[in-house]
């Protein structure tokens, strides 16, 4: 990011300083032709210079765009090139991991949730983070997680989200199968249910308490 602003920040100094020297180049043209035309050199020398520049600039500006909104993100939808970014492998696995009995739209849901736990302030702010973060999820834990490899659903699942942001998920940020934990319908906000998961968020705080 320093980097960045520090290369914007040159540029605009140098168009400011050869508009300058354009200027005092103008106001030294006197009578004679010889000065007339060296002048009229120098400035055309100024004006494709900066015309470079200002391209330039405007390449930059458009590569900071795109890349910050990919940091802001976090999750690197965009993938560079078409290929796979380090998060949706990750994303991938983790719907692997925890919906390969359920269909595509279970994957995503899964998936969803641990998008929505980076955007959270109760959480880790990475997806890597976020499904390593310990006693979080089953198949980490077990080991399941390290030994699977997404199928094409997966990639289906995740292409849903990156193309056409379907999300479904209602902020949900846990989910289970139902067992005989009561965890979660004790301590959490019921959302809905889909396939073999019951998806879940947590009180908001003066609101759901109530309900």
């Amino acid at each position: 990011m320093k980097v960045r602003v520090i290369v914007s920040l040159l540029m605009v100094i140098g168009l400011a300083v050869l508009s300058v020297a354009a200027f005092v180049n103008t106001g030294n043209i006197t009578s004679t032709n010889t000065t007339v035309k060296q002048n009229i050199k120098v400035e055309v020398v100024i004006a494709s210079i900066t015309e470079k520049l200002v391209v330039l600039v405007t390449e930059r500006a458009a590569f900071v765009e795109t890349f910050s909104i990919d940091e802001l993100t976090s999750v690197s939808y965009q993938s560079q090139a078409g290929k796979k970014s380090q998060d949706d492998y990750l994303l991938a696995k983790i719907a692997m991991a925890e919906a390969e009995g359920e269909d595509i739209e279970g994957k995503v849901l899964v998936m969803l949730v641990v998008l929505n736990r980076v955007r959270s302030n109760e959480f880790p702010n990475t997806v890597e983070a976020v499904i390593f973060q310990p006693k979080q999820f089953s198949p980490v834990m077990d080991g399941r997680f390290d030994r699977i490899e997404p199928n094409d659903d997966c990639w289906k699942a995740l292409s849903m989200i990156k193309r056409k942001n379907w999300d479904k998920s209602m902020g949900a940020t846990y989910f289970e199968s139902k067992s005989k934990s009561t965890w979660h319908s004790e301590n959490l906000k019921f959302l809905f249910q889909h396939g073999n998961h019951y998806f879940y968020k947590e009180y908001e705080k003066g609101m759901d308490e109530d309900v």
